[in-house]
């Protein structure tokens, strides 16, 4: 029903999808780790916890716009033929 140029369109969508949510997903797994590791070590020193909970929201954020990129560069290389 579609042309074949726009199911190439939507596939590379897909896909582009696919690799953002994927480095997204990825990234936090990492930052919880490191997280639950610095909580750890915060608890021992019995420290102030507002300085980490500052630094793992901006790495989440910078895991967003790290996906993001991901995304818009398989989008931007797909069109390159």
């Amino acid at each position: 029903m579609f042309s074949s140029r726009l199911e190439r369109r939507r596939q590379v969508r897909r896909f582009a999808r696919l690799v953002g949510v994927t480095v997204f997903v990825i990234g936090l797994g990492l930052v919880a780790v490191f997280a639950v590791q610095g909580l750890d070590f915060l608890g021992i020193a019995e420290a102030d916890r507002l300085p980490l909970g500052a630094v793992v929201l901006g790495a989440i954020g910078a895991v967003f716009a790290l996906s993001l990129v991901a995304y818009a560069a398989v989008r931007m290389f797909s069109r390159i033929d």
